[in-house]
């Protein structure tokens, strides 16, 4: 099918203009990205969670003019022409009607191209620009990416946002610890905000619990149901849904098998494809024995804490395991080796991070310890972690209590989740 070239400059000259938007908030990630090294950059991560806005803020920190591309491969111009060669025939129409010289080429939601990582390679080898891509598909992250672009890349991971960013968002500055002090009123009210709103950016931006519903069903039909071919729309639904009702707990495929009535290869290639479209994130069990450890029952979390309130009334009022999940999404934001773990007498730990390094930490969530029965499940569990794990030091972090418990030789800190997350 030949292109029709004239099209393809007005498309090139919309996303060009677009791509220079200054109305974008900083994210978090971007003091991470290496912008100067020749390997290909790629940031991965759900839908509507800012991939784009992320290329844009690294084309304005470049004070990039006309030297770069940048194309949006969602535009339905890119339906009707898909294939690696529009990729190939973008850059030439780019040097032949705009600038000669590509220094910089800004691919975004590459995924929706079939066979894209022919014409990704062809570039690299054969011209000097550097190369940025975005995708919502967790294939981009793993070792895979590297064999199908035969050389190194990095990946960024890129999820709605976290608490700091989110008062970012709403332009509350915290400077220094005396802030975290003399403004921990506006902090809770802020934090409850973010408990409704969780951290897609649109939906912040316009407090819309309907665009919510969009996403969900956008990663459902998009990333799963035509990138995948499944036909059963209702049980994919209702398995998505069931997941993140179910959210901040273990869950088996043995249970999932049964109460959906479905095999246990039809249950284990869904819940795959909930993690690869960024739906759904899994928390595997420590253990010393890696053959236990990848036996054990996995817990899951939703990727952001709104969207699992949304699709379930039943998780939104369960307060504690909407605290959990918050957690667990800002251990993922820094990047943090996780699991959760089991006493030898089988009480559990939510979180245990740090197990590879020296800075190892245990931290249960519970919305709040003042209930003494609360208190003392939490902190017997935690304590015998601390034993057997030859720790002095925990943690329970909490909605909005502080507080310091010892016994023996042993401490734990009682922190307000909001603050902890603006104290890393």
């Amino acid at each position: 099918m030949k292109i029709d070239k004239e099209q393809l400059v007005r498309i090139i000259d919309f996303w060009q203009k677009s791509a220079k938007m200054n109305n974008l908030f900083e994210r978090d990630v971007l003091d991470m990205v290496d912008c100067k090294s020749k390997e290909i950059v790629d940031f991965v991560g759900p839908r509507r969670s800012g991939k784009s806005s992320v290329l844009k803020l690294i084309i304005k920190k470049l004070k990039l003019k006309d030297d770069f591309l940048y194309l949006n491969f969602e535009d339905p111009f890119f339906v009707e022409n898909n294939n690696p060669q529009i990729i190939e025939e973008a850059v030439e129409v780019y040097r032949e009607y705009f600038n000669p010289n590509v220094r910089y080429l800004f691919l975004d939601e590459i995924q929706e191209i079939r066979n894209w990582e022919k014409a990704v390679r062809k570039l690299r080898d054969g011209t000097d620009a550097k190369i940025f891509l975005t995708g919502s598909s967790s294939k981009l992250l793993s070792k895979e990416l590297s064999s199908l672009i035969t050389g190194r890349h990095l990946s960024y991971r890129i999820a709605p946002l976290s608490f700091a960013e989110f008062l970012n968002f709403e332009k509350v500055k915290i400077k220094n610890k005396k802030d975290l002090i003399l403004k921990d009123k506006l902090l809770q009210k802020k934090f409850d905000e973010y408990l409704e709103w969780g951290g897609f950016p649109a939906v912040v931006l316009q407090k819309n619990q309907e665009l919510l519903k969009n996403y969900f069903f956008d990663i459902l039909e998009k990333d799963i149901m035509a990138r995948y071919e499944v036909r059963d729309r209702a049980m994919l639904e209702k398995m998505a849904v069931f997941l993140l009702t179910n959210s901040a707990k273990i869950i088996t495929l043995e249970s999932l098998k049964n109460n959906f009535n479905l095999s246990f290869e039809t249950v284990s290639t869904y819940v795959e494809y909930f993690k690869e479209a960024f739906l759904l994130s899994d928390l595997p069990l420590f253990s010393f024995s890696l053959k236990k450890q990848q036996k054990a029952f996995k817990k899951f979390y939703s990727i952001d804490v709104a969207l699992a309130k949304n699709a379930s009334f039943k998780f939104s009022e369960d307060k504690g395991r909407v605290l959990e999940n918050a957690v667990f999404l800002e251990f993922k934001s820094r990047g943090d080796d996780l699991y959760y773990y089991k006493t030898k007498e089988g009480l559990e730990v939510d979180f245990f991070t740090g197990a590879n390094g020296k800075n190892k930490e245990l931290i249960q969530v519970s919305w709040s310890i003042k209930d003494e029965a609360v208190r003392k499940r939490e902190t017997k569990s935690l304590f015998l972690a601390m034993e057997e794990l030859k720790m002095k030091k925990g943690m329970i972090l909490t909605y909005g209590e502080n507080d310091i418990i010892k016994k023996d030789d042993k401490e734990i800190i009682v922190r307000s989740v909001y603050r902890w997350m603006l104290e890393k």
